[in-house]
């Protein structure tokens, strides 16, 4: 027997969730296509990040930057993604997530080439403001994008699959990329030092040019849900604020968001701790900067790999610990000590510690997101991974200033210690989170668990 025609919301196509006629078929057909699309916009997107990862430090190091400098560089472009998240996520909701989408890739194409051509502290703080309003707009369209798409579809159906092969695209994406990225500096033309562009701005190059291929696709395969929406600038300029404020209102206030949010700020800090720590950890194990770029994209793409793994595990996880939020609690305290294991100095224990890191974190990815999206409504959802970006970039911002400079003060071993502990406290928040599984329209928040 099948179930009566649904409609949806204005401009969303009715669909049949029977089991007879033609809608099934093209209710599976649509549902594909959006999952196959974010996956492969998901990997053009992080690939060429990957790529100038491994080296991003070590160019800084070969500018002449100390440790310290290259944390107030990390604390620019938190700051600037932190200052511009909700507007942009805001204005993503308002004027739609293909247009978005599309300006934060020019703008990471100008950061990039901006990275590859810097000499001094400050034309690298400019490029770094850059690359951090270019992820400010990033940083939750295109999720939000397939989001939409699939309840279009279908309203009820799952998106973990969709969440962990995209997570699986995005650390597969990284972790090739940062494999290319090393290999390019081997074979640069440039000259290793005392130049506009030297080896180590060859990934850059390289993912700038990348970054327009990603920057096509957007255009072509992103389109926007029908919604009722004002499109004039008057009426956006005014739209964008309020949906902000109700964004932000709802992440106060609704006690499993903001419980989220405490969480993400200690993932935050575990990210930049390892973004900052690592590189310098691995060049004094293996003799320097230069000697340290291969073999650390090396390892860098092993960690992706190990992430990758573990977004393809998160399902299996959620079965196990019957829940998303135990099962990221579990992922994130044996997450911290690997963590705090990188810091050990005998090559191969730290190699092995960071790439159980990223494996950890891989699983804890996709089920935090689930827990995010089962929380709030299609309005504000651009808003909320903002927000959630927002909470990421503060803990940034407190690791790239606090933990470069208490590294810098002691060791590298306190620096990975204080990371692997915010990350653990971070996960206490987690504890008892319960979401009910929405069975009605989206059109309104799951409502506060207080």
């Amino acid at each position: 027997m099948s179930r009566p025609e649904r409609r949806g919301e204005p401009g969303e196509p009715s669909v049949s969730t029977g089991s007879t006629g033609g809608a099934t078929g093209s209710t599976d057909s649509g549902l594909l296509r959006a999952r196959r699309r974010f996956v492969l916009l998901t990997a053009l997107r992080w690939f060429p990040t990957g790529v100038v990862i491994p080296v991003l430090v070590l160019l800084m190091r070969e500018r002449g930057l100390d440790l310290a400098t290259i944390g107030l560089l990390g604390a620019v472009y938190s700051v600037v993604t932190l200052v511009l998240e909700l507007p942009t996520g805001g204005l993503a909701d308002v004027v739609g997530r293909r247009p978005v989408l599309v300006i934060s890739s020019a703008m990471t194409f100008v950061a990039l080439l901006l990275l590859a051509t810097g000499t001094s502290a400050l034309a690298l703080g400019v490029a770094y403001a850059v690359f951090g309003a270019a992820r400010a707009l990033d940083s939750g369209p295109l999720q939000a994008w397939y989001v939409d798409a699939v309840h279009a579809v279908d309203r009820d159906a799952d998106l973990t699959p969709g969440l962990s092969r995209a997570g699986v695209a995005e650390s597969l994406g990284l972790g090739v990329g940062a494999l290319v990225g090393g290999g390019v500096v081997a074979v640069s033309p440039f000259p290793t030092d005392d130049a506009v562009l030297i080896a180590l701005s060859t990934p850059f190059l390289l993912a700038a040019a990348l970054g327009l291929v990603h920057l096509v696709m957007v255009a072509v395969w992103v389109r926007d849900v029908p919604r009722e929406r004002r499109a004039t600038l008057r009426d956006v300029v005014a739209d964008v604020p309020a949906t902000v404020a109700r964004g932000l209102r709802l992440a106060v206030h609704h006690r499993t968001l903001r419980r989220i949010m405490t969480f993400t700020v200690g993932l935050g800090v575990a990210l930049a701790g390892i973004e900052l720590l690592a590189p310098n950890a691995f060049a004094e194990l293996l003799g320097g900067e230069a000697a340290a770029a291969a073999p650390y994209a090396v390892l860098v793409t092993l960690g992706f790999g190990g992430s990758a793994l573990g977004s393809a595990l998160a399902p299996a996880v959620r079965r196990v610990t019957r829940s998303d939020s135990r099962g990221v609690v579990v992922a994130a305290v044996l997450g911290s000590v690997a963590l705090a294991a990188v810091a050990v100095p005998v090559l191969g224990v730290a190699a092995t510690a960071f790439v159980v890191f990223y494996v950890f974190l891989g699983i804890g990815g996709p089920l935090i997101e689930n827990l995010t999206h089962r929380s709030v409504s299609s309005a504000e959802r651009a808003t909320i991974l903002s927000v959630s970006s927002m909470a990421l970039q503060s803990g940034g911002v407190v690791a790239s200033l606090a933990i470069g400079a208490l590294a810098g003060a002691t060791s590298l071993a306190w620096g990975f210690a204080v990371a692997a502990a915010a990350l653990c406290l971070g996960a206490l928040a987690l504890v008892g989170i319960r979401v009910p599984r929405r069975t009605g329209d989206e059109s309104a928040p799951v409502p506060s668990s207080k």
